[in-house]
C-alpha cells in the first residue's frame, strides 16, 4: 500500500497502521534526516533505534559506526550489531535505519529535493542520507519480492 503524506498525515498514518497491528512487531524505516526522530517523539510507545543500540555499544564500535562518510562497509557493521543487539516487541514500533525482525514494515521515503532541505537544516551531509536511503531502498524492494510481511510505503511531502 502506497500513501503520500504530510507530516500531520504521516502522524495518523502510522497510528492507524500501528493500531491495525497492535500485537505484531513494527519496524519503520527512514533514511537520515527523513523526519524518523520527530515522528517518533510524537507516536506514544514507540522506540528509536539508536535508543536501543547507543547503550549497548563500546566506544571502539561508537567510533567506527560514526565516520565520514558513510560508507556500505560501516553499514554492514552497523546492520550486524542492530541484529545482534536490537529486537522489536509487539505494540512498541521501532523506527530505524536498519531492517529489524519484524511483521509489519512501514517505509518513510523521502524525495532527494526535500532530503536536501532536512540535512542542509541539521548540518548532515545529504551525500551520506543519500547513501543510506538507496540501501534502505534495495532492502526494501528485496523484502518486498521475497517476504510475507506486510508492507506499508509512505512518501513524505514535507
Amino acid at each position: 500500500m502506497a500513501i503520500k503524506v504530510s507530516a500531520i498525515e504521516t502522524i495518523n498514518t502510522l497510528n492507524a497502521i500501528f493500531e491495525k497491528h497492535p500485537n505484531e512487531r513494527i519496524c519503520v524505516l527512514g533514511t537520515t534526516c527523513c523526519g524518523k526522530s520527530t515522528l517518533q517523539e510524537q507516536i506514544p510507545g514507540t522506540v528509536d533505534m539508536d535508543e536501543a543500540l547507543w547503550p549497548q555499544l563500546t566506544k571502539e564500535e561508537e567510533a567506527y559506526i560514526c565516520q565520514k562518510p558513510w560508507t556500505r562497509e560501516i553499514g554492514d557493521f552497523t546492520r550486524k550489531l542492530v541484529k545482534e543487539r536490537v529486537s522489536i516487541k509487539a505494540g512498541h514500533p521501532l523506527f530505524s535505519l536498519i531492517l529489524i525482525d519484524s511483521d509489519v514494515l512501514v517505509y518513510l521515503d523521502i524525495s532527494d529535493e526535500l532530503l536536501a532541505e532536512h540535512c542542509k537544516k541539521r548540518g548532515s551531509n545529504f551525500q551520506d542520507a543519500k547513501n543510506v536511503k538507496n540501501a534502505i531502498e534495495e532492502t526494501w524492494n528485496n523484502q518486498r519480492e521475497n517476504s510475507e510481511r506486510v508492507f506499508y510505503y509512505l512518501y513524505i511531502t514535507e
